[in-house]
This record gives structure tokens, C-alpha cells and sequence, in this order.
């Protein structure tokens, strides 16, 4: 036995180290199955009914909520830039399937996913130098993100409440655009995540055009409701999500991304991409949003048309794209009872005119704080309504700009609009250091994604929907990522 013992024991200081990194690479590779099974238990513990008998409710979901966010981190840690590329389509599906509890989920995909992505940002190599234009844009956005969270805890401590509205819309973003721009490095990882989103958006249409086509609904089962327009006699579309908004600017956000991944291939098979961009032209056509017709031509406009030092290309293909729009628009008027009813629609601008001017009157009643996050419904309850050309306003900002700058004030509004100005910038100088034509067709898609970003903001209030903004700043965080390596190529090409 103890020749045996002999055997089995590493011998000498090297045979002990071996030994040791060997147990703890196997304790490693169980750790997240362990954190799984841990998990799993506790569900059924809080399923039954037990966890509450013995720690509460609200403590039995946060501790369930901290039990998923280690699983899912330590899993991330193993999965690398994998968990990323896999994100987009799985967040559509998983926008429904992933809710605990039903009707006011504490534990949601994204949250769970896009927590897990901490763990690969904080493992991430990240050694280029970060532009100026993208340093000054990440400003803005850290002040924003710090703003928003500070009038949220100011205006409720519930959980459920603003700070709710600040984690998903604003802070899960964030974490999406900051992985995405390590990620995007080279060509080919663009061209790997923009496919993501372009199979993203396809799950989108095909959703879309099958509520369409079949007629059922799924803005019940995540929350919201069932939203019929009797403008255009139908049920507006909203794909897995609560509200049509979001699913339109998400489906606006895939579209120049799939723009920009069929230009980018070069040779190859385009089939896919061709199907693809058709399923989302639908799922936005249908939506009903005029402010998404716009988003999609301003989209297809940028990715075709903005090319770095050719200025005559994009006001061609404006010209070509407009005249386009207006000889279908007129084909669809005649054709498209539905659609007629909603572009000849001119009391909804008349409502939103005097909805804004009651937004810019409330601004003035706290205009260095706001009135508080998600407080805007209740105070315009509390005043009478304003009147435009026998229009009257309604209960929401119809803005987010109007939404920020009556919930947050000035505080919230300059950062707002110094982030729109760096991301602006940002774009700008990828345009200008853009030598390829891949990265011209990623600058011009971008800027098409953004501007269709801001005519949505514009006009609807998108900044709290989590979905939209995620992808956004996903693609957004593509750009960033490019930019700061090109940056760094042309910083370097002097010395060289």
C-alpha cells in the first residue's frame, strides 16, 4: 500500500504545482455546473413555496436573481466573445420565454444574459487606445447613465419603479455597446456580429409578418397590451415585445445592419441576407409607424449612399431612394386602405404638437431636475389637457427628448444632447479615417441606423424600452470598436 501511495504522489515541488493547477482547472469546469445545480434547487424551493415560508418573497427571488447572475457569469467566463455574437437572436426569443415571475419579472433574459457579459468585457484584452471623438462620446454617455440613475433613486427606491427604468433601458445598453466595442476589432468580427443581427431581425419579420397573417398577438404575454389603431381598423404588430414602437426600431437597427453586411461580403452567396432584409421591410412596413418609413429610407440612404469624399453618391441615391418612397407611397394610397388612413393621418401631428407644448410647460414647472423619472403620465392626469387646431394632447411625451427634458431637466437634457453629439462625432471620424470600401459601408450604415434612432426619438418616446436601445447600442458599439483601431493604424503610420 504505501508503494502504491509512492506512485500516486507527484513527486517533488514541479510534480506538486502540476497537480494543483490540474485540480483547479477541474474545479473551474464544474464550478458552473455546480452554480446550475445550486440554481435549479433553489427554483424548486421557490416554486413550492418554501423560500418564502423561511426568508420571504422579495428575498427569495433576489437571492434566486443572485444564484442566476453567478451561473450565467461563470458560464460567460468560459464562453468568451461567443456569448456576445449569440446575443441578438437570442434575445428575441428569449424576450418571451425568460420571465420570472410572469407578471412582474425579476429575473429576464437580457438581464440575465447581458449581466453575464460583465465577465467577458472584464476579461477582454483591451490594449488600443481609445480615439478622441469615442472618448468624448463615452464621457457623455457615463455622465448620462450617472444622471439618470441618480434622479431614478431620487424619485423612488423601489426596485420596480424608475430604478427599474434605469437598469433596463439604460444601464444594460451600456453594457452591450462597452462589449461590443471590444469585440469589433477586425473585419471579419463585424461582419460576424452584424450577421447576428441580421438573423435578429429576420426572427423579427418572420414574428411579425405571422401576427400579420394569422392574427394573434403576443404584447400580452410580455407585459403590455393589445393596442388596436382604429385609425387603420387593425391590431398594430408587436413582435415579442409590449409596445409596437419598440419592435419597429429594432426591426429599423437590424435593417442597416443586414445593409451593411450584404455590401461588406464581397463574394458570396447574398440569398439569406436578400430574404432576410425583405422579412424586416415588411415587419416595418407593417408596423403603421410613419417615423419607422422614414427611419427605414433614411437606413437604405446611409448604407448606400454615404461613402467617404463622394458626396455627389449620397445626394443621388437620396434623389433615387426618395423618388422611390414617393411613387410607392402613392401605389399604396390608392391600393392599401390601412395605409392611406395612416399617412393621410393629420390629427395625430395636431395631438402631438399640443403634447409637446404641455411637455415644454411642465419642463418649466422644475426645469433644473424634472418632475422625476416615469412621473410624466401622472402629472399631465393632474393638469388640463392642451389644445392644438381642436387637438387635444394626451398622457405621454410622444418624445424622448420632450420625456427628458420634463422628467430630468437640464440635468438630464445637456448630457442627453452631449451624447448625441459625440456619437455624431464618432461617426464623423470613422467616415473620414474609412480606407476600404467595408468600412465606408459601415460608417454610412451606421449613420443611417443612427439617424433612423433619432427620428423615432423624435417623435415617439423610445428611450425606456430596453430592446430597441440594446440594439442600437450594440451596433453603435461596433462602430467605436472599428473606429479605435483605425485610429490607432493611422496614429502609428508616421513612426512606421
Amino acid at each position: 500500500m504505501a508503494r502504491g501511495l509512492l506512485i500516486w504522489l507527484p513527486e517533488g515541488p514541479g510534480g506538486v504545482r502540476a497537480t494543483s493547477r490540474a485540480l483547479t482547472g477541474q474545479l473551474a469546469r464544474a464550478l458552473p455546473w455546480l452554480l446550475i445545480l445550486l440554481t435549479a434547487v433553489f427554483i424548486g424551493w421557490v416554486v413550492s413555496g418554501e423560500a418564502d415560508v423561511w426568508i420571504g418573497h422579495q428575498s427569495a427571488l433576489l437571492a434566486l436573481a443572485l444564484l442566476a447572475a453567478a451561473s450565467v457569469s461563470s458560464i460567460f467566463a468560459s464562453l468568451g466573445s461567443t456569448a456576445l455574437v449569440a446575443w441578438p437572436p437570442l434575445a428575441v426569443a428569449g424576450y418571451l420565454l425568460v420571465r420570472f415571475p410572469r407578471d412582474h419579472p425579476v429575473i429576464t433574459f437580457d438581464r440575465v444574459w447581458i449581466g453575464g457579459l460583465l465577465a467577458y468585457i472584464l476579461l477582454a484584452d483591451r490594449r488600443i487606445q481609445a480615439a478622441a471623438s469615442s472618448r468624448f462620446m463615452k464621457i457623455g454617455l457615463g455622465v448620462f447613465i450617472a444622471e439618470f440613475g441618480i434622479r431614478a433613486i431620487s424619485t423612488s427606491t423601489s426596485i420596480s419603479g424608475p430604478i427599474q427604468t434605469w437598469i433596463n433601458s439604460i444601464v444594460l445598453p451600456s453594457i452591450v455597446f462597452v462589449a461590443a466595442s471590444r469585440y469589433a476589432t477586425t473585419r471579419e468580427r463585424t461582419q460576424r456580429f452584424a450577421a447576428s443581427l441580421m438573423i435578429a431581425g429576420g426572427l423579427l419579420g418572420a414574428i411579425g409578418l405571422a401576427e400579420r397573417l394569422v392574427g394573434f398577438e403576443l404584447a400580452s404575454l410580455s407585459g403590455g397590451e393589445r393596442r388596436y389603431d382604429e385609425v387603420i381598423g387593425a391590431t398594430r404588430i408587436s413582435g415579442p415585445y409590449s409596445v409596437p414602437e419598440t419592435y419597429a426600431l429594432s426591426l429599423v437597427i437590424c435593417f442597416a445592419a443586414t445593409l451593411y453586411w450584404l455590401q461588406s461580403r464581397g463574394r458570396g452567396p447574398y440569398i439569406w441576407g436578400i430574404l432576410i432584409a425583405g422579412l424586416e421591410v415588411t415587419g416595418i412596413a407593417f408596423s403603421y409607424f410613419r417615423a419607422a418609413w422614414i427611419a427605414a429610407l433614411l437606413v437604405v440612404i446611409g448604407s448606400f449612399g454615404i461613402r467617404p469624399r463622394r458626396f455627389g453618391r449620397t445626394v443621388a441615391v437620396a434623389v433615387i431612394v426618395g423618388s422611390l418612397a414617393f411613387a410607392g407611397t402613392a401605389q399604396l394610397e390608392h391600393r392599401n386602405k390601412a395605409f392611406e388612413a395612416r399617412a393621410s393621418n393629420t390629427s395625430n401631428i395636431y395631438g402631438r404638437l399640443a403634447t409637446y407644448d404641455q411637455g415644454i410647460q411642465i419642463f418649466k414647472s422644475a426645469p433644473l431636475t424634472g418632475i422625476g423619472i416615469d412621473q410624466y403620465s401622472t402629472v399631465t392626469q393632474e393638469r388640463p389637457p392642451t389644445v392644438f387646431h381642436n387637438v387635444r394632447s394626451v398622457t405621454a411625451p410622444h418624445s424622448s427628448f420632450i420625456a427628458v427634458l420634463a422628467e430630468q431637466g437640464l440635468l438630464g437634457f445637456v448630457p442627453l444632447i452631449l451624447l448625441g453629439g459625440g456619437i455624431w462625432l464618432v461617426i464623423r471620424r470613422l467616415r473620414a479615417v474609412a480606407s476600404t470600401n467595408e468600412e465606408g459601408v459601415l460608417a454610412g450604415s451606421i449613420a443611417g441606423a443612427a439617424a433612423g434612432y433619432l427620428i423615432m426619438s423624435l417623435t415617439l418616446t423610445m428611450l425606456p424600452y430596453e430592446p430597441s436601445n440594446a440594439f442600437f447600442a450594440a451596433f453603435l458599439g461596433v462602430a467605436v470598436g472599428r473606429l479605435d483601431v483605425r485610429s490607432a493604424e493611422t496614429g502609428r503610420a508616421p513612426a512606421e
